[in-house]
């Protein structure tokens, strides 16, 4: 009986052996709770690609992934994108602010040493990292609380970033609230944390974005002779300080103006500017000159038409509407209202603002199709280039419609309208109520070069049907004869827009889109915004 068991114990360590071969054999693949699951083929990608991996993550998070594998380990050092975010890096402080009471700001007498330690750790912990940190970085983001991490160290840690990093072109830089209510204030000197950077600080970066801050002079933007991008939101600087910035920036092409205050005057004079993007500001007057600006976006600002110059000769795009919640709560601090996009193009069209004026084109519609009453000097023609148009328009409004009816014939280019009309209406419009019926109003306009050469494609945001949005629509369709396409979305029912269909059409390209209920404006408007900005 032995050699039975000898053979049956050497069978099974042949078996046991074949076992371990098969598992010796998949590599490949591993055991987790009795299922078989694929290894990490992450891991054995170049280098290269692990590095362009983590440029996307936060540098903590960056850290991390090198402790929990040693294929990782490492390789955040070369990072080609440095992000740096103190909110996931001061846990015990941020978990104090956010158990603090709604609308109560923190009382920072009230934290112990040991807890203010934890900010200074945090800042040495950035420093290390800083020091660490060994590849070629071409671009840094640095975010970081108001009041628990600051102490004079916010400067200290960029300024080493730059020093050190000589490859660094683009930095962001951005002070985060620290409680959620003062992101709703309007900026003011007393809310945001001030910049104290030492002269020319800025001076080898190409991009530039500031973010919730007070900047109480212009020395760090010395010698910004390479600077071609630059972002200011939510800033509080005076006219001094900002004009000091914009004549430091020689080369600048690309320029954002948003939701920022303590200046009075806006006057941009950029020989170089191709972009420019305004939002939310409430100011006495605005004056730019740039002979080399293609796109311009005009986003609720607070100031009167008349006080509005511009001269930009090559402008291809002009998008202006009101969609800021934040400048409608600075229009409620002030009492003052946000220009509507009419009224800037009437006063770049050098037509009357006035009650006279309105009164005649309301009156008398033709008016729209003879040369307009001069309301000063002459300026350049910024509509003869322009390509595309967007608008927040009332085409019921009889005064409004006639504003675009003239501007289409300054345009010798136009290939795209954008219109959104107004969400709500007043029962009462001004311009819009007449003696005498309106439905002709489209019907006797002159046919202008645009409409008959150049435009190919009209898009119209909450369509309702209404007799002026139809009659402009008909317009287009039975006249325009180089016309693709037509977008019409609908607010509610799309009854009056099917009969639109079977008009007789001036293209044979043209093509009706009927939509319902497409996307909120506000997200269409952030894709052009965009889609324009990393042009």
């Amino acid at each position: 009986m032995a050699p039975p068991l000898s053979n049956s114990s050497s069978a099974a360590r042949d078996m046991g052996d074949m076992g371990d071969k098969r598992i010796r054999k998949r590599p490949k693949m591993e055991k987790v709770m009795g299922t078989e699951v694929v290894a990490d083929f992450i891991s054995n990608l170049p280098n290269e690609i692990l590095i362009i991996i983590l440029s996307k993550l936060r540098i903590d998070e960056s850290v991390r992934c090198g402790v929990l594998s040693k294929r990782w380990l490492g390789l955040w050092k070369h990072t080609l994108h440095i992000e740096v975010d103190m909110r996931y890096m001061i846990k015990p402080i941020t978990q104090l602010l956010q158990a603090r009471k709604p609308r109560t700001l923190p009382d920072f007498n009230t934290l112990s040493p040991s807890m203010l330690k934890v900010g200074y750790g945090c800042n040495t912990r950035v420093i290390l990292l800083i020091l660490s940190h060994s590849g070629l970085t071409s671009s840094c983001r640095f975010r970081h609380l108001n009041r628990s991490f600051g102490f004079g160290e916010v400067e200290t840690c960029i300024d080493l970033l730059i020093d050190r990093k000589k490859t660094l072109k683009d930095l962001s830089l951005e002070c985060v609230s620290d409680c959620k209510e003062t992101a709703e204030k309007i900026v003011s000197e007393e809310n945001t944390y001030i910049l104290n950077f030492p002269p020319g600080s800025f001076e080898t970066l190409g991009s530039l974005e500031l973010i919730n801050y007070t900047i109480d002079c212009c020395l760090p933007f010395e010698k910004c002779s390479v600077l071609k991008n630059l972002k200011l939101k939510r800033i509080y600087l005076d006219d001094v300080t900002l004009s000091g910035i914009l004549e430091n920036c020689v080369l600048l092409e690309n320029f954002m103006l948003l939701e920022s205050t303590g200046f009075e005057s806006l006057v941009i004079v950029k020989s170089k500017l191709k972009v420019l993007q305004i939002q939310a500001l409430c100011v006495e007057e605005i004056e730019i000159i740039a002979e080399n600006l293609e796109v311009l976006l005009l986003d609720s600002i607070i100031c009167s038409a008349k006080d509005v110059s511009i001269h930009a000769p090559f402008l291809k795009t002009f998008r202006s509407y009101n969609y800021s919640m934040y400048a409608r709560m600075v229009s409620n601090e002030e009492r003052k209202s946000i220009m509507k996009a009419h009224q800037i193009f009437a006063r770049c069209a050098d037509l009357l603002g006035e009650e006279a004026r309105e009164w005649q084109l309301s009156k008398n519609s033709h008016v729209a199709n003879r040369i307009p009453t001069r309301a000063g000097p002459t300026t350049c023609n910024i509509f003869r280039n322009l390509s595309t148009l967007s608008m927040d328009l009332d085409l019921n409004n009889i005064r409004e419609a006639g504003i675009l009816s003239y501007i289409m014939r300054l345009c010798t280019n136009l290939q795209v309208i954008e219109i959104a009309l107004p969400v709500f209406r007043p029962r009462n419009p001004s311009g819009s109520s007449s003696s005498h019926s309106d439905s002709t109003f489209w019907e006797r306009r002159e046919l202008c070069y645009c409409i008959h050469q150049k435009l190919k494609f009209v898009y119209m945001r909450g369509f309702r049907g209404k007799e002026q949005e139809v009659e402009f629509a008909k317009y287009l369709i039975t006249r325009a004869t180089a016309m693709e396409r037509i977008t019409l979305i609908c607010s509610d029912s799309m009854g009056v827009a099917e009969n639109l269909l079977s008009l007789p059409k001036a293209s044979g390209k043209l093509s009706i889109n009927l939509k319902l209920n497409a996307n909120n404006p506000l997200d269409e408007f952030d894709k052009h915004q965009n889609r324009l900005l990393k042009r």
